[in-house]
């Protein structure tokens, strides 16, 4: 009896009430976690290296200039303290995903923080930022465009807005519409700052699971594509019932294959074949596996 009751769990097949494997499940979430992580580090290499930019040129500036370095020594132990963060943030991850992601959202919090204060310090000196570390990157680029994944029973596209401009008085379709003309121009930035615009006006509207996809699209063309896991999380973790949100898995796998994670892809694919077995992005997915 005890043989048959413990069999399930020995073969890794215990089910949630969903219907999802529980060690699956558990073993993503592992994933987006090391993804976050990843993406902080990289961003406080770039935080690091504008930091030791400032510093160098304000030593051979005058004394009205020297007297920054204050601050500049201020944010310097600021990123070393936030640093300290990650590296228990490291150690928790292995023991608990939930005290992991608490700390990793205070990390983010006071990242934006600092990120901040770096600007400003630039801005003051007349300081350009350094181009940031490279991130892990393949050679190929196996996703299709951003209009070349949108789910058919979703709201229709509004005529393209033929403009580099965000129309003050812009409705919502029109937004998304210029973001989708920005992004298929290869204008990632721009295409952001539309879809931020139309999140900030209207966050309550019923393309908002749409505009989040959008903007994961922008990282992904950009090669960012931990940033790109993340932002397609956000259509997940807060839509998971829309159309949008199992495009949304398929990517990050596809994401994962960008940078040769395959086992990892491969994970992603099945689960958007098991969570939304119907949906075309399902096909897509049996497709690649």
């Amino acid at each position: 009896m005890i043989a048959v009751l413990l069999a399930p769990l020995l073969t890794g097949c215990v089910l949630d009430r969903t219907g999802q494997s529980i060690t699956e499940a558990y073993r993503r979430d592992m994933i987006l976690h090391a993804t976050r992580l990843n993406n902080l580090e990289n961003q406080f290499d770039n935080i690091e290296a504008r930091t030791s930019q400032q510093e160098e040129l304000t030593r051979t500036r005058g004394q009205e200039e020297i007297m920054a370095m204050e601050s500049l020594e201020e944010l310097r132990g600021e990123i070393s303290r936030l640093r300290g963060d990650v590296e228990v943030l490291s150690y928790d991850y292995g023991v608990t995903s939930e005290s992991f992601i608490a700390l990793s959202e205070d990390a983010v919090f006071r990242l934006v923080w600092l990120e901040d204060r770096a600007l400003q310090l630039e801005e003051n000196l007349g300081l350009n930022p350094p181009s940031p570390p490279d991130m892990a990157s393949s050679t190929s680029n196996p996703a299709a465009s951003a209009t070349d994944t949108a789910p058919a029973d979703t709201a229709t596209e509004a005529e393209a807005v033929p403009s580099d401009v965000i129309p003050e008085d812009a409705d919502p379709d029109a937004l998304i519409a210029l973001a989708e003309q920005h992004l298929a121009a290869g204008r990632e930035k721009p295409a952001e700052a539309v879809l931020n615009r139309f999140l900030d006006r209207h966050p309550d509207h019923e393309r908002v699971p749409e505009a989040l996809y959008r903007r994961a699209e922008a990282a992904f063309n950009a090669e960012d594509y931990s940033g790109a896991v993340l932002r397609f999380q956000e259509v997940i973790d807060g839509h998971k019932d829309n159309p949008w949100a199992a495009w949304a898995m398929l990517r990050q796998g596809e994401c994962f294959e960008a940078q040769d994670q395959p086992e990892n892809a491969r994970l992603f694919y099945e689960d958007v074949e098991r969570l939304w077995p119907k949906s075309k992005a399902a096909k897509e997915a049996r497709k690649k596996l």
